[in-house]
């Protein structure tokens, strides 16, 4: 259920669903009735831009491209027990990712 809410709602921004959930269940006749995606899912697909210019994609596709941000533990040549870690920057993506999820990035590393 979290991860559902997590994709569905808070992710929404830089996924390929509907940001305005209650708009589009206002405009059905019924419930099990087909929904058409609104003018800004199909702009989103149109050009796989966010408005704020982010790339949009799948959940899987942002949860890989999430997965490339790393922590390295590093160790000082000629001094093996002095070790300190090296963490990656987060790419625009995955810094907006974080801010829409209100975590933050070297908490998860």
């Amino acid at each position: 259920m979290l991860a559902y809410h997590v994709e569905c709602e808070a992710l929404a921004p830089l996924l390929f669903h509907d940001t305005d959930l209650d708009a589009a269940r206002a405009e059905r006749s019924s419930p099990v009735a087909k929904t058409e995606p609104c003018e800004a899912v199909k702009a989103k697909k149109a050009t796989k831009r966010s408005p704020d210019g982010h790339p949009v994609m799948s959940f899987a596709d942002l949860t890989a491209h999430l997965g490339t941000l790393v922590r390295n533990t590093m160790r000082v040549r000629h001094h093996t027990k002095h070790r300190f870690n090296l963490h990656s920057r987060p790419t625009a993506l995955q810094d907006a990712t974080f801010k829409l999820l209100e975590i933050d990035p070297l908490r998860v590393q």
